[in-house]
């Protein structure tokens, strides 16, 4: 009998989606091999001597800067975090500053690795060069401070937004900023919704590009790994200025290339082979025990790179491992497991030969070549009006590999298969009567491949004034903001599974004796078979494909696979007025006079994807994916205070209050406020007390809201299943009241949709902070910083998997309407039909943890020795799937990629032009 599964079929993956389910290695997922591919460079890059030999320029937060002698003037400065321009030391936020010694001596041209580095940055999201070109992220370094989401951590450039690198997100793309041109980074944690606008859940990365250059600078670097040549990074940049009219204007360009050498899985020592097993002392989720352990030969005997064979039970339905091949087509056998690590992987004692190996595919960091341009022009109109102009290009192309196409248990082998052979006759033998399913690793076909580039154009036009308006002198700016990213992507070697199935089952021609698709010989067709609709198949005549080996020719490959594209247009446009002035003419505190920044915003954010006829047609291994367009305009006010209470009082060296609110109507969802409030007490010179309390918005982005409906199907195992209605306590009486019985549901692939959500509400965010600086004056150059954070997301946008939907419609103490609408039943046997799946604020996240940075300098001889901490302790990190059942929470703390204890140190000794590191 011929019997192939259609409801599970060949790779198939659901809708584009942001790609929070990413494929697995081994059990680790790619993003976990990422970081440990990551870690593993930068090490080797550390034994090298030039990773990071300017670490010594991560200056402490502002506070916690050396005090300026009294005789020496103290600029006032915008320091992110504050619209105030104000003396760096009295800069009441936290901030983490990364200056242009640190990023040009870090080894690298990526700013993405750089930052990785940084302890509040979560070590997942800001490699290089992200693997998982079929989730469309290859490519992308996306800076995610605290853990919380890339899309919660707003990135700034000079100030200003700057054009997503992802189509229906709000996320920037580091590897569009050139390093080059970069003269400082700096980070804020926490809520800064009441300054910059939504998205500033987790924090801000504001990078400052270096304005009035003059002369001629070319520079460039390698690097790479000791022990071997993957990884390999090459950089080259050239920048001129030249100041103009008397030196009131300047205009600068940099002309910048560099490359990025892929990184396999089986480079890496420690990497190739290696993934997790069960823990046996694991006893259950949160427990504080290693749910796995880590172990050498993690492979499968249910897959093989040249087919494997299982059998299944009728009766029991138990699975076992049958044979696997050799490229000849060979049955060689299976090994035995020394351990367990899911139900297709296990560990065994030595290497498989046989057996499946991903990491001999799987890219952890793609190649990536990046070439670009910017300009930068400034000129000074009279000694109160500044116009300034930047514009840059930048083109990106990765060219990536993940996985082959495979095939899981998917195609139950009929005994007439044309190429089975005496040999595999005699292996399936002892298993007669049982039901034999193949699955596979088209190792043969080759990996699915994507080429990427990613074009960002950036312009923005700026005027900055000063006015006397009889009360103060007011600053002013008036600035527009245009980006575009153009992404494309070629994927090759993806599996058509109509074509793929049609092709494998395969049998010999009674008239001719040739091997051809059953599905063309009608004379072995029986009464169980039936031909595959043409609706699912590309045209052209069928060609056989042989599961067992490496025997299959070129046209068998060309019949199976396909090319498809994709193309992703971002567009973002933001107009702003600010204005900022004090109140010394008519009104000081004891303290000094009190600080007023305001303005307007408005902002609009664009996204398109276009794809190809054969991906929006669904005969693909997606989800068929209709092209899409979304957007949304929003119009914001601001305004922010400080008030400088006393200064120079007893026991109020320093006493400050500040403020901000920002109010926000968005096109797509509705009206937000966001505000803050913080204060600075510095009872004597050497000792500050900070704190600050914020709600920060973050709102519904183009995919969440505006995804268009897209048909896909999912198994869904009812909960009103005989076997499942005692699972929770209210189950059985919500069933009953649903009518449905409780011995007649079945679990089957079901047709359903996917879409957005057009009555999103924005997230909220609630954070305080609370820190200490400590700068003896006893101990010139000491300082030391202690903060400690506490972020609460509510109302947490994140997708509803239609399982979940079935589940809390009858979980809670009552029936869940918003859940039951979700889920169709017939509504004579009440068994699920199908559902509809999408994005709600129904989750919630939480983090909490201290930031510590200790930093001292002093001249010895005659040179200058730094020594400097940044280090961060996560107390705790937690995501919950639905806010309203404390029961789905998710301990993350301690976790790869969220370490409990992460910090950076360094040590030199400077003397003139030489700088020694460690």
């Amino acid at each position: 009998m011929t019997k192939i599964r259609r409801g599970a079929p060949i790779s198939r993956r659901g809708p584009s989606l942001p790609a929070w389910q990413e494929p697995h290695l081994h059990g680790r997922s790619l993003a976990a091999a990422r970081t440990e591919a990551l870690m593993t460079s930068a090490k080797s890059r550390l034994l090298a001597g030039a990773l990071f030999s300017g670490l010594v320029a991560f200056a402490a937060p502002a506070l916690a800067q050396s005090t300026a002698p009294d005789d020496v003037a103290v600029d006032e400065v915008v320091v992110t975090g504050s619209r105030i321009p104000r003396p760096n030391l009295e800069q009441p936020t936290p901030v983490t500053t990364l200056n242009s010694v640190a990023v040009q001596n870090a080894g690298t041209s990526s700013l993405g690795d750089i930052l990785a580095q940084l302890p509040a940055l979560s070590a997942t999201g800001t490699a290089r060069a992200n693997s998982d070109s079929g989730a469309n992220l290859g490519g992308l370094s996306l800076p995610d401070l605290r853990g919380l989401g890339a899309g919660r951590t707003l990135t700034l450039v000079n100030g200003k937004r700057h054009v997503a690198g992802d189509a229906g997100d709000m996320a920037v793309d580091l590897n569009s900023v050139p390093t080059a041109l970069v003269d400082r980074v700096e980070v804020v944690t926490g809520g800064a919704s009441a300054i910059y606008g939504s998205d500033a859940v987790s924090g801000v990365i504001n990078i400052i590009l270096k304005d009035r250059f003059e002369g001629v600078e070319i520079g460039g670097n390698a690097g790479g790994p000791l022990n071997g040549s993957y990884g390999r990074n090459y950089s080259l940049y050239g920048t001129v200025g030249k100041n103009f009219a008397g030196d009131r204007g300047n205009v600068t360009l940099t002309l910048f290339g560099d490359r990025q050498e892929r990184v396999k899985g089986s480079s890496i020592r420690g990497l190739d082979n290696w993934a997790t097993v069960v823990n046996p002392a694991d006893t259950g989720p949160n427990d504080g025990i290693p749910d796995r352990l880590y172990r050498p030969n993690i492979q499968s005997e249910f897959f093989g790179p040249n087919g494997a064979v299982a059998a299944v039970n009728p009766l029991t339905g138990d699975i076992v491992p049958v044979t696997l091949f050799d490229r000849a087509g060979i049955p060689v056998g299976v090994p035995t497991r020394v351990g367990s690590n899911s139900f297709y992987f296990g560990q065994f004692a030595e290497p498989c030969q046989y057996c499946d190996d991903s990491d001999a595919t799987a890219v952890l960091v793609p190649r990536l070549n990046r070439k670009g341009a910017a300009s930068t022009v400034r000129y000074e109109i009279t000694p109160n009006l500044t116009l300034r102009g930047d514009v840059k290009y930048v083109e990106t192309h990765v060219m990536d590999t993940f996985s082959p196409s495979f095939t899981e248990l998917e195609f139950m082998l009929p005994s007439d298969n044309a190429f089975i052979t005496p040999a595999i006759a005699a292996a399936l033998a002892p298993y007669a009567g049982q039901e034999l399913y193949v699955s596979r690793y088209n190792y043969d076909i080759g990996g699915r491949n994507d080429d990427t580039w990613r074009k960002t154009f950036r312009a923005v036009a700026e005027l900055d004034g000063k006015v006397d308006a009889g009360f103060a002198d007011v600053s002013w700016q008036a600035s527009y903001n245009f980006g575009r990213t153009r992404n494309s992507f070629h994927g090759v070697n993806g599996v058509i599974p109509g074509n793929f199935y049609a092709a494998v089952d395969a049998v010999r021609d009674p008239a001719s004796g040739q091997i051809r698709c059953r599905m063309d010989v009608p004379a072995t067709w029986n009464g169980d078979y039936t031909p595959p609709d043409a609706s699912t198949l590309r045209a052209g005549a069928c060609v056989p494909f042989n599961l067992f080996g490496a025997q299959n020719n070129q046209a068998a490959f060309d019949y199976v696979t396909y090319e498809g594209d994709r193309k992703h247009v971002i567009g973002q446009q933001v107009g702003t007025l600010s204005f900022n002035f004090d109140t010394e003419r008519f009104l000081r505190l004891p303290g000094g006079a009190l600080a007023f920044a305001g303005g307007l915003e408005w902002r609009r954010e664009t996204s398109r994807n276009i794809n190809d006829e054969l991906v929006q047609s669904g005969i693909t291994e997606t989800a068929p994916q209709p092209n899409a367009s979304g957007g949304f305009e929003v119009r914001e006010a601001f305004v922010e205070f400080d008030a400088p209470i006393l200064k120079d009082a007893p026991f109020a060296y320093r006493l400050s209050l500040n403020g901000a609110v920002r109010a926000a109507d968005y096109s797509h969802a509705g009206d937000a406020t966001s505000y803050k409030v913080g204060g600075i007490w510095a009872p004597v010179p050497d000792v500050t007390l900070r704190g600050s309390y914020s709600k920060a918005v973050r709102a519904p982005n183009i995919t969440e809201a505006f995804l268009p409906a897209t048909a896909g199907f999912n198994v869904i195992m009812d909960p009103c299943d005989i076997q499942n209605r005692n699972a929770k306590p209210n189950r059985a009486a919500n069933c009953q009241a649903l009518g449905v019985a409780f011995d007649n549901a079945t679990d089957t692939s079901l047709p359903g949709v996917t879409s957005g959500n057009a009555d999103l509400k924005p997230e909220t965010a609630k954070t305080w902070t609370a820190g200490l600086v400590f700068q003896p004056r006893w101990t010139p150059g000491l300082s030391l910083t202690v903060d400690y954070y506490d972020i609460q997301i509510e109302d947490a946008i994140s997708f509803l998997d239609p399982q979940d939907a079935a589940e809390k419609c009858v979980d809670g103490p009552e029936l869940a309407q918003e859940y039951c609408d979700l889920i169709t039943r017939d509504p004579l046997s009440r068994q699920i039909t199908a559902y509809r799946s999408s994005y709600l604020n129904q989750a919630a996240l939480k983090t909490a943890g201290y930031d510590i940075q200790l930093a001292y300098t002093r001249d010895v001889g005659p040179g200058r020795v730094t020594a400097s901490l940044n280090a961060n302790y996560i107390e705790k990190l937690r995501q919950y799937a639905f806010q309203d059942y404390p029961e789905t929470v998710d301990r993350q703390e301690a976790e790869l990629g969220n370490p409990r204890w992460s910090y950076i140190s360094s040590l030199s000794y400077a003397q003139g032009p030489v700088t020694l590191t460690w």
